[in-house]
């Protein structure tokens, strides 16, 4: 079942949650535009398993880490095992893509194989964390067995589950070959880690009254520190990723629930809901009454 997303579903880590496929295989596959999650962001998240995502229209920015890349239609890319990352639209027009997020054992089998150990495990462990592939640059492969994939999930013809393992199978012998010729992946970095610790104190936090001082405290640093780790990963301060996750999920509540805006504003961290509606206009682009009845005639 190919699934057109429009929010992340994150435990207290910032980890994604793998949803009950459809499919017998570990395999989630999404198409959609990333201009159906709120303001065109797919939030920062991780996961255990692979990720490979092609943009059919559109411009996207991919942030890995505290690192940015910029996506133009066409263009594919290959996220590995529990990198931090998020996409951002960058064109008011449509961001259509197509992604496949999947456990790395339709690949390397039983641990201990020689699929797992001799080309799955050290992609894993020593392979990059992001890559790219254009048509131009020679990347061919990448596409056609995407393609092959995505066909195949869209028809689910009777075993169709081979044709899906054998082109992702494909892909990833492709992607271990390109990645022996880049930098390798990093151990998550201290930072990364200290990040991680204050958004999920954000994420339990954020209707309440907070300073900056508090999220520091999270992570057991300075404000100066907390800072320099937003911008640096985020490219927000500290103030301005808390804005955003509360008018976010004002959002995301006006669009499923029916509660009083008042509520909804005082639910997210805003005690003044004149305050809330001049932020939310500036951040959203229209008042949260006219939102929520643009999201009802959208459904």
């Amino acid at each position: 079942m190919i699934r057109k997303p429009n929010y992340i579903l994150m435990d207290d880590h910032g980890k994604e949650f793998q949803e009950k496929s459809m499919h017998s295989i570990n395999l989630t596959v999404n198409d959609g535009d990333i201009h159906q999650f709120v303001a065109g962001h797919i939030p920062s998240h991780w996961h255990k398993r692979l990720e490979i995502f092609l943009l059919l229209e559109g411009k996207v920015s991919v942030s890995t880490g505290d690192n940015t890349c910029k996506l133009h239609a066409g263009d594919g890319c290959f996220i590995n095992t529990e990198v931090l990352h998020s996409f951002t639209a960058d064109t008011a027009s449509p961001c259509l893509y197509r992604s496949f997020v999947f456990s790395a054992d339709i690949v390397g089998g039983a641990p201990g194989s020689i699929f797992d150990t001799t080309y799955v495990r050290p992609l894993l462990e020593n392979g990059a964390s992001f890559l790219k592939f254009q048509k131009e640059n020679g990347d061919t492969i990448y596409f056609e067995q995407f393609q092959r994939a995505f066909t195949a999930c869209v028809s689910e013809e009777y075993g169709y589950e081979f044709s899906v393992r054998n082109a992702l199978s494909n892909i990833m012998l492709y992607i271990a070959s390109k990645s022996a010729t880049v930098t390798k992946r990093s151990i998550p970095s201290v930072q990364e880690a200290r990040l991680k610790k204050m958004l999920l104190w954000i994420d339990g936090h954020f209707d309440e009254n907070i300073r900056v001082s508090d999220i520091a405290g999270a992570a057991s640093i300075c404000t100066r520190e907390c800072q320099r780790i937003f911008q640096q990963y985020l490219h927000y301060s500290p103030v301005e990723y808390l804005r955003r996750k509360r008018i976010f999920n004002a959002a995301k509540l006006l669009s499923d629930t029916d509660r009083p805006v008042t509520e909804v504003a005082l639910g997210c961290g805003f005690s003044n809901p004149g305050y809330f509606s001049r932020q939310f206009r500036e951040l959203m682009g229209s008042t949260p009454g006219q939102y929520r009845s643009d999201a009802r005639e959208n459904l």
